[in-house]
């Protein structure tokens, strides 16, 4: 005989739900925004790492283009050889930098007794060549007596404020940023000369 409720042999299996391969539309709008948030910070930096490499290449220039006045003013006497300290600014054949023999000729021209002070665009070298290749810079140099007993102070370099044996020169170097077509000031450079025999 047979039993009343026979256990069935094979019963029918539930069917999984299989996955579909890929991905889903979370999870790529995900790694979407995770990679374009990527993608922005390294521009961001690299933008960041250009502004810092300009600013470092004109510092250095600036100061190099300073120095190179520097080293052109250093060994020169404060008066001219000749004429003294009868004669401040360059002299009436001294028309170049190059011809400058004296620091005073970088007072530039002397109006009441005051000198103006030189500007050298495109600059100069220690040489007293013009640097053409950098016309976008500009060299200032103003030179000023200093009182030997008070080195921090200075007076304009004139003909009736007494005799000095010190001049302090102060070199300012300019930029044209050709964005703005301004002249932005990079650097100042500022030193004090003596009459040394």
């Amino acid at each position: 005989m047979r039993p009343l409720n026979p256990k069935p042999q094979n019963p029918v299996p539930k069917r999984r739900r299989r996955r579909a391969a890929g991905f889903t539309l979370i999870e790529a709008s995900l790694t979407t925004v995770i990679i374009g948030t990527g993608v922005l910070a390294i521009l961001s930096a690299q933008q960041a790492y250009h502004m810092q490499n300009n600013w470092a290449s004109r510092t250095s220039t600036a100061m190099l283009l300073a120095n190179e006045l520097r080293e052109r003013t250093l060994s020169l006497p404060l008066h001219d050889p000749i004429t003294g300290a009868a004669n401040l600014g360059p002299e009436i054949d001294e028309t170049v930098p190059l011809a400058y023999d004296d620091l005073d000729d970088f007072a530039g021209n002397v109006v009441a007794g005051v000198g103006a002070g030189q500007t050298f665009n495109p600059p100069i070298n220690a040489l007293g060549l013009s640097l053409t290749e950098l016309d976008k810079w500009t060299q200032t140099i103003k030179v000023e007596k200093v009182p030997s007993d008070q080195v921090d102070t200075s007076f304009p370099l004139r003909l009736d404020t007494g005799v000095s044996d010190m001049f302090r020169v102060t070199v300012a170097v300019l930029y044209r940023n050709p964005q703005t077509n301004a002249d932005e000031a990079v650097t100042e450079l500022s030193w004090i000369v003596t009459d040394t025999p």
